[in-house]
């Protein structure tokens, strides 16, 4: 079979051709829309963020049936970073937040003189894994809370425990640099 080609086919081509360059700068200058906001501890254990008006909200996920943490920006180890303690029990989650008072220690923001910021949205706990959604305000005016601001590099500590006591060690413990 002879197929003809014209110039209306050389057309056609240059159109389409144009298409796919357009199409491609355009998915090309807005992937950052799409992108993932996570971070990875390890297998089963990470977490994600999402920017809202004026808070910021957080997953967190870990293989366990106790607490489950998330802490931000530290100077040394666990020192000056903000806290977010929670565990499941009995068709209800428990929050903390916590304040880094030094290298291995925190304590709950109220008990410094802050306040309580962390309003939990969702959890789940099944399977060994504990799964957790949280907010916190962007800005809470609070010494012992991170200004969370988009874009920005943030260290973010993981840590759970097979406990539901927020006093009691940790089993596993991670960091990772995030933009969030």
């Amino acid at each position: 079979m002879f197929y003809n080609w014209n110039s209306a086919n050389e057309l056609r081509m240059k159109k389409l051709r144009f298409h796919y360059l357009l199409l491609g700068l355009l998915l090309s200058a807005t992937s950052h829309l799409f992108a993932e906001n996570t971070g990875e501890f390890d297998k089963d254990w990470s977490f994600s963020w999402v920017f809202k008006a004026d808070t910021i909200e957080f997953t967190m996920s870990a293989p366990t049936t106790g607490w489950i943490s998330l802490g931000f920006n530290p100077t040394k180890r666990m020192k000056d970073a903000d806290y977010i303690l929670a565990y499941v029990e009995n068709a209800q989650v428990y929050l903390s937040d916590e304040y880094g008072t030094g290298n291995t220690s925190h304590r709950s923001d109220v008990s410094l003189g802050g306040k309580e910021s962390a309003k939990a949205i969702s959890f789940i706990e099944e399977a060994k894994k504990t799964t957790i959604t949280f907010s916190l305000p962007r800005n809470s005016g609070d010494q012992y809370d991170t200004v969370f601001v988009e874009g920005e590099k943030c260290k973010v500590l993981g840590a759970y425990s097979t406990s539901k006591n927020f006093s009691s060690r940790h089993r596993k413990r991670d960091s990772v640099d995030s933009i969030l």
